[in-house]
């Protein structure tokens, strides 16, 4: 009889402490498991492991950077702000034969790329869309080439 009734008070003594622990634990209404979003000041971390798109959204609620990834590879998109928020963008992206560097101003008006792969690489400056004109400078398996295309849309190659 003796070993039960101390088998009872430590029974009720750990069931005092847990109910205690669950009440105090409980007390802060502010908790939240994994659940919506915390807005922290500041963040040190050493490892980060994402499995899905990662996007930077500025004070306004719009999209800023876009980091993405599949199976063909990685690209990291800077947007930009206001009405050339669809169209101003700064892009980098890398595969498995090369990668693009690429740039688009406001509203799509001019842009500019800068590409590597495993047959060479280029720069290449693109027209103002419904205009002719641009150029570029590649080198593709040894050989370069220069060239450019005039307000008419003759392409003109730079000869030795």
């Amino acid at each position: 009889m003796f070993r039960l009734s101390e088998k009872l008070k430590y029974m009720v003594l750990g069931g005092f402490l847990i109910s205690t622990g669950f009440m105090f634990g409980n007390m802060n209404s502010d908790t939240e498991a994994q659940f919506g979003s915390e807005k922290t000041d500041k963040l040190t971390v050493q490892e980060l492991t994402v499995l899905e798109d990662i996007t930077v959204i500025a004070d306004d609620g719009e999209p800023r950077v876009v980091i993405s990834w599949n199976e063909r590879g990685g690209q990291v998109t800077c947007l930009g702000s206001g009405e050339e928020r669809d169209s101003a963008q700064a892009s980098l992206l890398v595969g498995m034969f090369g990668g693009i560097a690429g740039v688009t101003s406001g509203q799509g008006i001019a842009g500019a790329s800068l590409t590597i792969g495993t047959e060479g690489g280029g720069v290449t400056i693109f027209p103002v869309p419904g205009t002719e004109g641009g150029a570029s400078l590649a080198i593709v398996e040894g050989d370069g080439v220069v060239f450019r295309r005039d307000k008419f849309g003759e392409r003109r190659s730079l000869e030795q």
